[in-house]
C-alpha cells in the first residue's frame, strides 16, 4: 500500500531546462541577436537574408538534431530542438523557415529513411551548411492531398529520369539537395522520394516574388525536365514516398509550431514595451483596460501554445527512440498536429493583437507586429493546412472508421 510521501513522489513533475539544454539556448540566443538587425534591414528591402547559415553555422546549429556521427551534427533530442526553434521563431518567421526546411524536413528525414552511404554523402555537408536541402512535395495541382501530385519517373540506362514541377519550395532556390517525390510513370500508386542534385541537367528554379509574407526566406519553384538521378539516390525503400513525406511532415510541423510559440512571445515583448511608453487620454495606454485585455490574451494563448508545442515535442522524441512503435508513431503525429494547428492560429491572433495596441504606428512593416502579422498568414497553410489538421484532430477523437476520403 502506498504511503503519503509516495503519493506526493507521482505528482512531481520536472519543468526545468537542463544544463545542456541552457548552454544550446545561450548559443541560439547569441546567434538571434547578431540575425535581427541584419534580418530587420533585410525585411524592409524585401530581400532574402544571406547571413542566416554564416551565422547560425558559427553557433554550430545548421545540424542540431543530428547525430553527431556526421559534421557539425549536435546530437540534440526533439525538445531541445523545439525550444531553439522557438527563440528562434522570436526573430521572425522568415529565419525560422529557413531551419524548418534544411533541419527538419531535409535533415531529419535523410537521418530517418537515407541508408548509410546517404547519411554520410549528405549530412556532414548539410550540417555545416556547405549543402543546403530542401523538401520538394507540393505542386500548382497538389498541396493538402500529395497523393495526387502529377511529377514522374521512368528507369531508363540504369537511371531514373524524372520530369515534373513542384512550388513553393521553400530553400529551393538556393539549395544544393532537394527530396523529390515522384509516381511512376504512367501509375497513381507507388510514390518514390528521391535525392536531387539541383546542379542535375534539365533542373531549373524560378523565384516567387511578391508574396504577402516571408520576403527574406527563398520560395521557389521547381522545373524538372528529364533530370537524371542516380538508383542510389532512391530514399526510403522503393514505393513508400508517401510514408517519408509524412514522416518529414510531421517533424516539419513541430518545427512551425515552436517557431510561431517564439513569435507569439516576441508580439507580447513588443505589446509590452510598446505599452508602457505610448501616452493616450492622458495615461500610458498600459493602463487602459482594453489594451490590457489583448496583452492578457497573447500571454495566456502563448503559454498553452508553449505546453502543446513541448508535449508533442516529448511525445515525438519518444517515438524517436522507439520507431517500430505504430502507437507512439499516431500519439506523436496526433499530439504534432494540435499544436501546429493551435500555435499557428494563436501566433496569428497574438501578431493581430499586437498591431491594435501599436494602433496607427503598427501598421507599418517598420513595427516587429506588423511584419509577424504578415508572415504568420501562411502558417495556417503550409506543413498542414487548417481543414486538415482539424480532420486529422477529429479522428484522434472519432477513429479512422470516420475518415473523411475513405
Amino acid at each position: 500500500m502506498l504511503e503519503q510521501d509516495d503519493f506526493m513522489a507521482l505528482s512531481k513533475m520536472n519543468f526545468d531546462s537542463s544544463e545542456e539544454q541552457r548552454l544550446v539556448l545561450e548559443q541560439v540566443d547569441r546567434a538571434c541577436r547578431e540575425i535581427r538587425p541584419i534580418e530587420e534591414k533585410c525585411y524592409l528591402e524585401r530581400r532574402r537574408n544571406e547571413m542566416v547559415k554564416p551565422i547560425f553555422g558559427k553557433a554550430h546549429m545548421l545540424g542540431l538534431p543530428i547525430s553527431r556521427k556526421y559534421g557539425d551534427g549536435q546530437g540534440a533530442d526533439m525538445v531541445t530542438y523545439t525550444m531553439a526553434m522557438e527563440r528562434i521563431g522570436r526573430e521572425g518567421t522568415g529565419v525560422r523557415t529557413f531551419f524548418s526546411v534544411h533541419i527538419a524536413l531535409g535533415q531529419l528525414t535523410i537521418q530517418s529513411w537515407g541508408n548509410e552511404e546517404q547519411k554520410q554523402s549528405i549530412l556532414p555537408g548539410a550540417t555545416k551548411g556547405d549543402r543546403l536541402l530542401a523538401f520538394g512535395l507540393t505542386e500548382p495541382n497538389s498541396g493538402s492531398d500529395p497523393a495526387s501530385l502529377t511529377t514522374s519517373f521512368e528507369e531508363k540506362d540504369g537511371k531514373f529520369v524524372i520530369s515534373g514541377q513542384k512550388t513553393w519550395i521553400s530553400n529551393g532556390s538556393i539549395a544544393d539537395s532537394v527530396i523529390i517525390f515522384a509516381y511512376p510513370k504512367g501509375v497513381r500508386e507507388g510514390m518514390c522520394a528521391f535525392i536531387v542534385d539541383k546542379k542535375s541537367e534539365g533542373f531549373s528554379t524560378k523565384f516567387i516574388e511578391n508574396k504577402l509574407g516571408l520576403p527574406t526566406a527563398d520560395t521557389s519553384t521547381l522545373y524538372l525536365d528529364k533530370v537524371e538521378v542516380p538508383k542510389e539516390n532512391l530514399l526510403g525503400p522503393r514505393g513508400k514516398g508517401l510514408p517519408v513525406a509524412y514522416s518529414g511532415l510531421m517533424n516539419g510541423r513541430l518545427s512551425v509550431a515552436a517557431g510561431c510559440v517564439g513569435v507569439m512571445q516576441d508580439c507580447l515583448d513588443e505589446a509590452v514595451r510598446y505599452s508602457r511608453v505610448r501616452v493616450q487620454h492622458g495615461k500610458k495606454i498600459g493602463k487602459h483596460q482594453l489594451v490590457q485585455r489583448h496583452i492578457g490574451i497573447i500571454s495566456t494563448n502563448l503559454e498553452a501554445a508553449r505546453w502543446l508545442v513541448l508535449r508533442a515535442a516529448f511525445t515525438k522524441q519518444k517515438f524517436a527512440e522507439n520507431p517500430a512503435d505504430v502507437e507512439l508513431r499516431d500519439a506523436a503525429d496526433l499530439a504534432i498536429a494540435k499544436a501546429k494547428y493551435y500555435a499557428a492560429n494563436a501566433s496569428f491572433d497574438a501578431a493581430n493583437r499586437a498591431v491594435q495596441v501599436f494602433g496607427a504606428n503598427g501598421y507599418s512593416f517598420e513595427a516587429r507586429p506588423a511584419q509577424h502579422l504578415a508572415d504568420t498568414r501562411v502558417t495556417s497553410i503550409y506543413e498542414g493546412a487548417n481543414e486538415i489538421l482539424e480532420q486529422k484532430i477529429a479522428l484522434g477523437a472519432l477513429g479512422r472508421e470516420f475518415e473523411a476520403y475513405s
